[in-house]
């Protein structure tokens, strides 16, 4: 196998976690031998090695690329509907699900890592996972300037939405959603369900 090229050595550690995600997708497991993702990456193994020591290494540095991902695709989805604090909550949801949807293995490692990756906290105790639950605090603190969810603690309620929208969705990846709609139409009419709740708590206006 030819050795790359000096500059292209400088991007073995940011090539190496995009395979080792799109390996992830098609084995379906965590065990992606690090021969392979060399291999993907157009790398020499020792020149891999040079960057994580070992495949707990490499899949920490997966983990921790999902939950940027995740944070960019949600980010990215809701920005035209900030003036719409309930429409921006939806758009965040639904890229949430669709994330999931579309990386299944991605996300189970990112919230169910083997516990030879060392991630001893929660997955929203680090800077990268709070920033994922920061975007729906921002939505529901939105909400209330609108006078919904009044007198509410916008974590705890930021908490319980994302609790709701991920237990969802984790039950339609294992197929085990009460309902016979396709896994993640299933999971969507749990966010539907919490923003008519939510939408409920408007003051009269009559």
């Amino acid at each position: 196998m030819p050795r790359p090229k000096k500059d292209a050595a400088l991007d073995i550690s940011r090539k190496a976690v995009e395979e080792t995600i799109r390996l992830l997708g098609e084995r379906e497991d965590f065990d992606v031998p690090l021969a392979a993702v060399a291999e993907a990456v157009g790398c020499t193994a020792p020149a891999l090695y040079g960057h994580f020591r070992n495949k707990d290494a490499l899949l920490r540095a997966v983990h921790d690329a999902g939950f940027k991902r995740l944070y960019e695709e949600k980010r990215a989805r809701a920005k035209h509907f900030r003036a719409e604090p309930l429409a921006y909550l939806r758009a965040c949801s639904h890229a949430y699900a669709e994330f999931a949807f579309e990386n299944p293995t991605l996300y189970r490692l990112m919230f169910s890592p083997p516990p030879s990756l060392a991630v001893d906290q929660g997955p929203l105790s680090t800077d990268l996972g709070r920033s994922v639950l920061e975007l729906v605090v921002k939505a529901i603190r939105a909400c209330q300037k609108q006078g919904l969810l009044p007198g509410a603690d916008p974590k705890r309620y930021a908490f319980t939405f994302w609790a709701a929208v991920h237990g969802a969705v984790s039950l339609a990846l294992q197929n085990r959603a009460p309902d016979e709609r396709i896994r993640q139409d299933a999971a969507l009419v749990v966010v539907d369900t919490l923003l008519e709740i939510i939408a409920a708590t408007a003051p009269d206006r009559g």
